[in-house]
């Protein structure tokens, strides 16, 4: 399928890892190469991102997820656990709501199925206006190390540099579909252990307490912690969370 562009390596039952924003296929390298050594690990660029292209706009989280299914019924993928982090855990939520029965499962890595809160969407809004107006730079130096619970871990200057990459209408257009997608709490409450959810206990971007509130409303969700760990689990915390995964994966074979 033209569009969208993935790397693919390893053997077995299929893991597909859907980055975040203003990340690409990249921010898994060497978690997916663990993975890799028991499973089939696919990493692509979303549509937008990398060298992915970007579908025209508006577009809405759903409609990303729909482009997603697609992709996956042309490599002819049979059952595969989705793991989305953060922003690609909305997009794994859309893919699951468009077909559940095409996976295995799927996985909220630092992600959420609540909708933005009122007060989230303000700031989103906030967002927008500021890197119209300033670009993307002076939003990068201040977003990126929010993200991580220790303020000068080493990964830092490598994700800042990946998140500098990212094209402007690609920001705005994704912005906006993360502000406007509906929540996907009815979905969720009868999942059970088709839901693995990562959670960082100093998750800045997705509380801890949120997480544990989705766990709560998903009977029998797989929940897992991962301590001193802000939103980037696969640096912070790679092999408490590389072990819920591969738990996860064998689980749901």
């Amino acid at each position: 399928m033209e569009g969208i562009f993935y790397k693919d390596q390893g053997t077995g039952p299929v893991i597909i890892l859907l980055h975040g924003f203003c990340e690409t296929h990249q921010i898994w390298d060497g978690f997916a190469e663990e993975l890799a050594k028991e499973f089939r690990v696919i990493t692509p660029d979303l549509p937008g991102f990398g060298k992915s292209e970007l579908p025209p706009q508006p577009f809405s989280i759903a409609d990303i997820g729909s482009q997603m299914v697609a992709w996956v019924s042309y490599l002819k993928i049979a059952k595969p656990v989705i793991i989305g982090h953060s922003l690609g855990g909305y997009i794994a939520l859309a893919m699951a709501k468009i077909n559940k029965s095409q996976f295995s499962g799927i996985g909220l890595f630092h992600s959420t199925a609540f909708a933005d809160s009122e007060e989230k969407k303000a700031n989103r809004n906030k967002t927008i206006d500021f890197v119209q107006k300033h670009g993307l730079e002076p939003f990068v130096e201040s977003f990126v190390p929010s993200l991580f619970y220790q303020k000068n871990h080493p990964q830092i200057p490598f994700v800042k540099d990946l998140t500098g990459k990212t094209q402007i209408n690609t920001f705005l257009g994704y912005t906006h579909a993360m502000k406007d997608r509906p929540t996907s709490e009815n979905f969720i409450q009868n999942i059970g252990s088709y839901l693995l959810i990562l959670s960082g206990i100093y998750d800045s971007i997705i509380p801890h307490q949120t997480s544990i509130e989705a766990s709560l409303l998903a009977k029998n969700a797989i929940f897992k912690p991962l301590d001193d760990t802000g939103h980037m689990g696969m640096f912070e915390s790679a092999n408490d969370a590389l072990s819920a995964i591969v738990d996860f994966r064998k689980y749901r074979i």
